[in-house]
């Protein structure tokens, strides 16, 4: 975690895993998007950076269309998000950071032009709930890398009125390869396969997932590449083959991540029985919807999810079965059709007796799963797939808000 200056500093942009993407789509789509606020980016660029030892990108505008406070700029223009996640391979965060007297973080995440959660925050006595200092912690990274752009790394540089040029020797440039080299499409398909060390043990999929993959072996020293690179006039463009190829590949992968931390959570369930069913504790991110929707199931009929014994059928019939997961930031549940945040949790939660434990209770919605219950003990946040007045295995849920 970084260790703040005491000047005041503003900034904020684009944060995604580097992979296949169209740098002058995304610098077209962004273009698109201000031009339709009727802002002024005659002078506007957009430079996008590679973090020197992570397979990170940062994209950030420069001109005078972002104005004094870019913080500012990319906290009131959360869509930029929206619009670029649907010309990147993957989820994208939009970011802000403002330090000093009227410091101030947040970050959306969207994919797929769709926004998947959001945090924001402006006070936070304690200084543990920042939302963007806690989101680099994840990411391995530092608030100070995003402030100076991540230093060290190669970048290129666009501009949004006229956004054209060889989106391939862009790439390369990007990965720390010189542009107009001998490799070809195919080989920028094959980034990132090489072997390289171990990253640090993931928690999984979740918000930052993807985003923690080794960087490619050919990210050596940046050199030249670390200039921003004048994008060609002309060249040839990667082809719409090549283009989804790489969307399939993708896809079979996610697939088959997907299958294997399904069965890695049906290895590792703890359950509890109750008068109304099963509540399955299962080691995952809430995020995870695919795999935790297996153990949501209003009626057990004639088989039961993955990992449940299959002796438990007979006295589950007729029941249902939920779950329970600790979510880390607020912004993953719904209250009033927005994202949470902790003022609102503070104001709107009431006290419930937890098993002889005061813990906060709140009914929220969790995307893409339903309606449930947010309990929160000191800074632990758990989210059970029943309504607060439902029964709650009191045990079980103290277990995961003290671990």
């Amino acid at each position: 975690m970084d260790t703040l200056s005491t000047a005041p500093t503003s900034h904020g942009g684009l944060i995604f895993p580097l992979d296949m993407f169209r740098p002058t789509v995304l610098a077209a789509v962004i273009a698109e998007l201000l031009l339709g606020k009727v802002r002024n980016i005659l002078d506007a660029t957009l430079e996008i950076s590679r973090h020197p030892t992570s397979p990170l990108a940062l994209a950030r505008i420069r001109g005078s269309v972002v104005g004094d406070d870019p913080a500012e700029f990319w906290r009131t223009n959360p869509d930029i998000a929206l619009a670029a996640s649907q010309a990147v391979p993957r989820q994208c965060f939009v970011y802000y950071v403002r330090t000093g007297p009227n410091r101030r973080e947040g970050f959306l995440v969207a994919q797929r032009g769709q926004a998947l959660a959001a945090d924001d925050s402006d006070r936070d006595a304690t200084g543990q709930h920042w939302p963007v200092t806690r989101l680099v912690d994840q990411l391995r990274i530092s608030v100070g890398d995003l402030a100076n752009g991540f230093p060290g790394g190669p970048r290129i540089e666009l501009s949004l009125m006229e956004p054209t040029g060889n989106d391939q020797n862009l790439l390369m440039t990007l990965v720390g390869q010189p542009p107009g080299g001998d490799a070809g499409e195919e080989d920028l398909d094959d980034m990132g396969e090489e072997p390289s060390p171990p990253p640090p043990p993931s928690r999984g999929g979740g918000l930052t997932q993807g985003f923690s993959a080794p960087p490619p072996s050919s990210a050596g020293a940046p050199g030249a590449a670390s200039q921003p690179a004048k994008a060609p006039a002309k060249g040839p463009q990667i082809s719409a083959a090549e283009d989804a190829k790489r969307r399939a590949s993708e896809r079979a992968a996610e697939l088959q991540e997907l299958q294997a931390r399904s069965e890695s959570a049906a290895k590792s369930l703890k359950y509890v029985e109750d008068e109304r069913g099963l509540v399955v504790l299962v080691p995952v991110e809430l995020s995870e919807t695919s795999v935790l929707s297996n153990y949501m199931v209003p009626v057990v009929e004639s088989s039961l999810p993955d990992g449940l014994p299959g002796s438990l059928l007979k006295t589950l019939t007729g029941r249902s079965i939920d779950f329970a997961v600790k979510v880390e930031f607020f912004s993953e549940v719904f209250v009033d059709a927005q994202p949470l945040n902790r003022p609102k949790f503070e104001e709107r939660a009431r006290e419930i007796d937890l098993g002889g434990t005061k813990v906060k209770a709140l009914e929220v919605l969790a995307p893409r799963l339903g309606v449930g219950t947010l309990l929160r003990l000191g800074s632990t946040n758990v989210f059970v797939s029943r309504r607060p007045d439902a029964p709650l295995p009191a045990e079980q849920l103290l277990s995961l808000l003290k671990s």
